[in-house]
């Protein structure tokens, strides 16, 4: 092969094209911050809602249903968004978040239950108008409002007492 063209085939393999930049992630900070909390939030009061006292085993029986069924769709999120299904903030200490302690001292006194269901359903429905104020990924945001509203229709029903 003369030298000619044996230099144009070396400098030819130098020009091919980049390969594209990896896709951009409609899920900014809040967006993937508000699902990973979110998920633990909510899986965590579900075994406090199991030991509700019978006056509010049937509202508990309610959130039971609809804090599973936005789990799936958080869950969702988090795939859509590649995070890992791990917990960022296991073993943390934070307002709404059932610890190992709430869950024991709900046990020996199921009345406690009505204080934390209380600032759960604050604390979540704080985060989730959060999460619409400073979110970018639309369905996160769209899906925060439902939550949001739906929070604050539970704590309305759970009254102040």
């Amino acid at each position: 092969m003369p030298w000619g063209v044996s230099a144009l085939l070396l400098f030819a393999g130098c020009a091919a094209p980049a390969p594209p930049p990896p896709p951009v992630s409609p899920f900014n900070a809040t967006d993937t911050a508000w699902v990973q909390l979110m998920i633990p939030m909510n899986e965590q009061l579900l075994p406090a809602l199991d030991v509700a006292p019978p006056a509010l085993a049937d509202f508990a029986a309610e959130l039971k249903a609809s804090h599973s069924d936005e789990l799936v769709h958080l869950r969702q999120l988090r795939d859509r968004a590649g995070l890992p299904d791990t917990n960022p903030h296991a073993g943390h200490q934070m307002p709404g978040l059932v610890s190992e302690a709430d869950l024991l001292a709900i046990r020996a006194d199921p009345s406690v239950l009505t204080k934390k269901l209380r600032e759960h359903l604050g604390q979540t429905a704080e985060l989730a108008r959060s999460e619409q104020e400073n979110g970018t990924d639309a369905a996160t945001k769209e899906f925060a409002a439902s939550v949001e509203s739906s929070r604050r229709d539970q704590l309305s029903r759970l009254g102040h007492g």
